[in-house]
């Protein structure tokens, strides 16, 4: 199966609305996996367990279909490989259905959404092209995703360094972020005056009671085993690339690395797993990797089938 992801075989897409309406069809019929989420943080007041089961599966199918979709958009326009592959999506189905954002209809999956516009608009700034527009709007689509997740606002300095990164300095390119990132709150404010307090409270978390931790763990290692692959082979690969890439690649590697290190300290801190759902919107940018550029593939593909055994599996706990 993983063979269609890696080419270009526009088809594959029509497996994506699939494999989720199969996933949430598995929950519905075997809901052991009682995999639960304890708190709301979005800046909007908005109440998502008031929404009614059908309707929030339908948003989740709709919600995790479209950032796949555009995900493996972003991948492919900004030449993040050499041909048009579908792998960004596949991966970032599996990754998704390892928390209850697959199940249940949430702030996580918009934030999701208005990450990924940001981080599009960030990795398309042009070295010797005007970067206030994109500047502006990734800081715009970053602030939007704030007022459903506040964590993401702390990435509001990847988008300075991926100009630091990209382009040589000019001063109102490094201003207009902070208009653009403040414009969604003024909208909040006028809904919850006091959202300052709220900005920070690390109130989310999640609850494994009802899945055996080893499936839970051994997902992770998964993850983090093919994150170390891709690495190691982004790192050979970029020896040859132009020097676009090879800025549009740090600038990810070092947005997964502050995403990792935010959600290690919040763990630590707050003893919450949630917060590494922001890790997911990255991964698809290097996972990939992977299965396109390994000698031996037969490795990265087994944890790849390893992976969806286990979120099959975690149902009939």
């Amino acid at each position: 199966m993983i063979k269609y992801f890696a080419n270009n075989n526009s088809f594959v897409v029509l497996l994506i609305p699939i494999f989720v309406g199969l996933h949430i069809l598995l929950d519905y019929y075997f809901p052991s996996f009682d995999m639960t989420t304890i708190g709301q943080e979005n800046l909007w007041k908005l109440d998502f367990n008031a929404i009614q089961p059908l309707t929030s599966r339908i948003f989740v199918l709709i919600f995790i279909c479209a950032n796949a979709i555009l995900l493996n958009f972003v991948f492919n326009s900004l030449s993040f490989y050499d041909k048009y592959v579908f792998l960004p999506s596949i991966l970032y189905v599996l990754m998704v259905f390892l928390f209850p954002i697959s199940l249940k209809f949430g702030e996580d999956l918009i934030g999701h959404l208005f990450f990924i516009l940001s981080f599009y608009q960030l990795l398309s700034i042009q070295q010797n092209e005007d970067a206030r527009s994109n500047a502006f709007l990734s800081a715009l689509f970053l602030g939007a995703a704030s007022t459903f997740l506040p964590i993401y606002s702390a990435f509001i300095v990847i988008i300075w360094f991926g100009l630091f990164t990209i382009r040589p300095f000019v001063f109102r390119e490094y201003v207009l972020p902070v208009f653009g990132f403040i414009f969604p709150f003024l909208w909040v404010i006028l809904i919850n005056p006091f959202f300052l307090e709220e900005m920070f409270t690390f109130n989310s978390y999640l609850s494994y009671a009802d899945v055996g931790d080893y499936i839970t763990y051994v997902a992770y290692l998964i993850i983090i085993i093919l994150a170390i692959l891709a690495n190691k082979l982004i790192l050979e690969r970029r020896v040859k690339s132009s020097i676009r890439y090879k800025r549009i690649i740090s600038v990810t590697f070092v947005s997964l690395l502050f995403a990792a290190v935010i959600s290690s300290v919040i763990l630590i801190a707050h003893d919450s797993y949630f917060y590494f759902t922001i890790t997911i919107a990255i991964l698809p940018f290097i996972l990939p990797y992977a299965f396109l550029s390994a000698k031996r593939k037969w490795f990265p593909h087994s944890l790849f089938y390893l992976l969806i055994i286990l979120n099959v599996v975690k149902f009939f706990y």
